[in-house]
């Protein structure tokens, strides 16, 4: 992975095999933390690798139903009333739960205690989060960059989303991409969901402009995107050419 690549998208099945002896962790259990501001609580409750449980995100409910094998968590999450669903993973660390929300593409990232727990102790530990450089909260989110192209000669025409994630903590996100094309006798679209966490890139601010490094077989590059600037939900990116680019909040 490069600079140049990154910019332009810009079963518990082992637990433990002792003679006669299955030992399994309980993840049973209240889990809070916070997303945008809002507090999230999950509870959990079951054994072996089944699980389920309950989401409440401040203003909603859902149900869940949860696999946990080898520390990792997969399942489904189902809101009470409007009866949607979207994709649940996370890993166990000690008492602490990196949970991700997965729903028409866009992943949310949440960070859990379990209650009862001392805080902070075993928070996963990332190069990101290890380093002390500055990052402006204002880019925190998913920011997605619109193109739109119109061919003169039969009315086609093409329209290209692509979108990225700052995390809090200078990781950046894949947030998938979507391409609609069109013209007087055909139509079309295609869409990717994301990849998530982009291996080995982060982000940070530092005089009002927006850096990315990328690091990879030991080689780092760090990049200036260029100046950043605001106006309601867009954010305009100018690259020391004087180009200009549009991120539109989502």
């Amino acid at each position: 992975m490069t600079i140049r690549s990154a910019a332009q998208w810009l079963p518990l099945f082992f637990l433990c095999l002792l003679p006669g002896i299955l030992l399994a962790q309980d993840y049973s259990g209240q889990y809070t933390g916070s997303l945008n501001g809002d507090a999230v609580t999950l509870s959990l409750k079951g054994s072996g690798a089944n699980y389920t449980g309950e989401l409440y995100d401040g203003s909603n409910r859902y149900t869940v139903q949860a696999n946990i094998l080898d520390k990792k968590l997969n399942g489904t999450c189902t809101e009470v009333n409007l009866g949607f669903s979207f994709g649940l993973a996370g890993v166990f660390q000690g008492n602490t739960l990196n949970l991700q929300l997965s729903l028409l593409g866009i992943t949310q990232e949440i960070l859990l205690q379990k209650n009862g727990t001392q805080t902070g102790v075993q928070k996963p530990t990332t190069q990101a989060s290890a380093d002390r450089k500055q990052r402006d909260p204002a880019l925190v989110g998913k920011w997605t960059r619109q193109e739109n192209y119109n061919s003169g000669y039969g009315g086609g025409s093409m329209s290209n989303e692509s979108s990225l994630v700052f995390h809090a903590d200078g990781r950046v996100a894949d947030g998938g991409s979507r391409t609609v094309v069109g013209g007087s006798d055909y139509s079309g679209s295609s869409s990717s969901g994301g990849n998530g966490i982009v291996a080995g890139l982060t982000w940070h601010t530092e005089n009002q402009q927006l850096y990315l490094t990328a690091t990879e077989n030991g080689q780092t590059q760090i990049q200036c995107l260029g100046k950043y600037g605001f106006h309601e939900n867009v954010m305009m990116i100018t690259a020391q050419d004087g180009t200009k680019v549009l991120f539109y909040r989502n």
